[in-house]
């Protein structure tokens, strides 16, 4: 497979809209955009964070809330992908004029085509990479929709999407805690403040609720414990009576 990048020119916003239904998908930063040549080869990216927190492409919470701004033919393509990796964790080639008719997107493979600009969707929004080797890497889960994401959903929606992630097994979310935690006391033991500690994790993509949880709990076990069992008496009191 030969992979090609180049800057991206006036003509880039194509990879965000769909002009002939006047809909505009998520604007997501510029990147390189790169020209695939087949056969591409596809493996996957672990990432332990991600797949704590994440949702298979095949979700419903997929399908409801990354879908308006993906586009169907992103979800479409990380879902193949997926599949076709839970059989060949290794990673496998495909022919992307195969992979093109697969997804619906017809037999067309060039430059400007709708296969190359939905690979490169997967990139824009981190979905995928190019590893030095030139095969794309690819999530086989989506992380939870980040907030400034979240506050352009209708109120329904952020409505339906605050139920759903309360939903969320508490097995899974004690996990996701316990790492965030033990990476927070490694980032303060060497030296990190509170604002380094919060990029870095926002950086590795835990949820902003474990984020904002792992920097109070981070503050409280700093305090001696004089000052911890004070403010565990102040909270005690603030609590509404029965």
């Amino acid at each position: 497979m030969e992979v090609s990048g180049s800057e991206p020119g006036e003509g880039a916003d194509d990879l965000f809209s769909n002009s002939s239904r006047g809909t505009q998908w998520a604007q997501a930063k510029k990147h390189e955009t790169w020209l695939f040549e087949s056969p591409v080869r596809f493996t996957a990216w672990r990432d332990v964070n991600i797949e704590s927190l994440g949702y298979d492409p095949r979700s419903s919470y997929v399908e409801r809330f990354w879908l308006p701004f993906l586009g169907p033919s992103t979800i479409f393509m990380a879902r193949k992908i997926t599949e076709l990796l839970e059989s060949e964790p290794y990673g496998f080639a495909m022919d992307l004029e195969e992979l093109s008719s697969m997804l619906g997107l017809g037999s067309n493979t060039s430059k400007h085509s709708s296969v190359q600009k939905t690979l490169n969707r997967l990139l824009v929004f981190e979905l995928a990479r190019v590893m030095p080797s030139k095969a794309v890497s690819v999530r086989l889960k989506l992380p939870p929709l980040p907030q400034r994401y979240i506050n352009r959903l209708s109120r329904p929606m952020q409505e339906l999407h605050v139920r759903e992630t309360q939903d969320v097994p508490e097995n899974t979310l004690a996990a996701a805690r316990t790492r965030a935690r033990s990476l927070a006391v490694t980032l303060a033991k060497l030296g990190h403040d509170r604002a380094a500690i919060e990029k870095q994790l926002i950086s590795w993509r835990f949820h902003p609720s474990v984020c904002y949880e792992t920097l109070s709990w981070i503050e409280n076990s700093s305090k001696p414990s004089s000052e911890r069992e004070v403010s565990n008496e102040e909270a005690e009191t603030r609590k509404p009576k029965p």
